[in-house]
């Protein structure tokens, strides 16, 4: 017994550290653009509308976004995985386009599902205004909206799927955005009075 224990008398006692460091992750927030900055250069495949109400038609397959600025435009992402939010928002913008066509703009829903998934979303309604599906979340990503890199789980629970953030903007003929409301936490309803006084001060180009 005496020999097994003095076999290993000269090793080395094996030291742990006091703590253990946490695992890191690279994590870079989204970053949305917001009033001021330049509309940037997206694309609309003519293939990827859900609705199309009003669409040049002299554009080709590919509609570039600066070509829907002759008047302002509401642009507001949408995606049925935010739950009820969803269908409050569309509720929202529903009620507002006519008043955003009388104030001298036009709107465009951006959705995160195609034509079958945003279906599940409005049913069999209708919709009198442009909805282009975003595939690969181009458009979201372009505005900052959307990131890999900070998934929207992380912040708002029951949300489950890999989804843009909630956000309006409106687009001036100027090619800058004239207007922005980015819901980080689903929490805000459309503020009506402030986007369509955006709209009607911008239909000729600039603010008023």
């Amino acid at each position: 017994m005496s020999s097994l224990i003095h076999r290993y008398a000269d090793l080395e006692p094996l030291s742990l550290p006091e703590r253990f460091n946490a695992p890191t992750r690279t994590r870079n927030r989204i970053a949305p653009l917001g009033a001021g900055d330049f509309v940037p250069e997206f694309n609309l495949p003519r293939t990827q509308f859900i609705a199309a109400s009003s669409l040049p038609q002299d554009a080709g397959e590919q509609i570039a976004g600066r070509t829907l600025l002759g008047r302002p435009l509401v642009l507001a992402f949408i995606s049925l995985h935010w739950n009820g939010y969803a269908q409050r928002l569309l509720q929202e913008l529903q009620d507002l386009h006519a008043d955003i066509q009388v104030m001298g703009g036009d709107l465009l829903v951006v959705s995160d599902e195609d034509s079958a998934g945003f279906a599940s979303l409005a049913g069999q309604q209708s919709l009198p205004f442009n909805i282009v599906w975003d595939k690969q979340h181009k458009i979201a990503s372009q505005f900052g909206v959307y990131a890999t890199t900070d998934p929207i789980w992380d912040r708002i629970s029951g949300v489950e799927a890999d989804v843009p953030t909630p956000a309006v903007y409106v687009l001036g003929p100027s090619g800058k955005i004239v207007f922005d409301q980015v819901d980080l936490y689903l929490e805000k309803c459309i503020p009506t009075r402030d986007l369509l006084s955006t709209v009607y001060q911008n239909k000729q180009g600039k603010a008023a």
